[in-house]
């Protein structure tokens, strides 16, 4: 399975891979420079949501379609409740097992409910109060922008500005911008721009696509982002 994905996300090498290659943390560049970058990212920043684990208490317990029951893996144990993410449009609902995707990659299952599906939600209680996970999604607003390689694709107009910049250290340049912009660093998100973990997504495969959210799995070894094309779900996988 993780070969047919690595191969689906694998691009020629080609400048931009060159490009890479530039990476430099001494390099100096101007603050004039950077802030020319700062000013032309402002207008592509887009609102999202980052992610985290906190404590939570007195939290409501997950919600499901009437008559649900308890998520469990194929090996019929069951999963433990890790909490709601929510978006002006949608809710998803995450349970996982703490062995991991390796596995069983039944160990990671989400509930995706548009937000017109919301009246038919109600809570579901577990079998036992343990599966209810003490920490659980929090989430804060945040500007999201896209990785080196999306700016690529997706504004070759300030790619261009970029590399005329800094044509030795274009990477450099757009990290230290992007930075001032958007200082978190991000494994978990709603909307925006998907940060991906790898940089070798083939652009044209998500172009089309609407980014929904990304999570990774309680081990911290794997990302899973979520697309839709308007009608279903796609899905993507990386591997820390």
């Amino acid at each position: 399975m993780f070969k047919f994905l690595k191969r689906l996300f694998e691009t020629p090498s080609g400048d931009y891979g060159s490009l890479m290659d530039s990476r430099d943390p001494e390099v100096h560049l101007s603050q004039t420079t950077i802030n020319t970058i700062v000013e032309a990212l402002r207008p592509i920043l887009l609102p999202a949501m980052i992610i985290e684990q906190s404590v939570v208490e007195n939290d409501k317990l997950p919600q499901l379609p009437a008559g649900s029951i308890w998520p469990t893996n194929k090996k019929d144990k069951p999963l433990h409740y890790q909490g709601t993410i929510t978006s002006n449009e949608f809710k998803v609902v995450i349970f996982q097992h703490e062995d991991g995707l390796k596995k069983d990659h039944t160990n990671l299952q989400y509930f995706y409910f548009k937000k017109n599906q919301w009246h038919e939600l109600e809570e579901l209680s577990p079998t036992d109060s343990n599966l209810v996970s003490d920490q659980r999604y929090k989430q804060s607003n945040i500007n999201s922008l896209p990785i080196w390689e999306e700016i690529i694709h997706r504004y070759p107009e300030i790619h261009k500005l970029i590399v005329k910049l800094a044509p030795n250290h274009p990477w450099t340049l757009y990290k230290r911008a992007k930075k001032i912009l958007c200082d978190k660093k991000i494994t978990q998100q709603i909307n925006g721009y998907p940060q991906w973990m790898i940089n070798d997504i083939d652009f044209r495969k998500i172009k089309e696509l609407t980014f929904l959210f990304q999570i990774e799995d309680l081990n911290h070894s794997v990302v899973h982002y979520y697309f839709t094309d308007g009608k279903e779900i796609q899905q993507f996988i990386q591997r820390q």
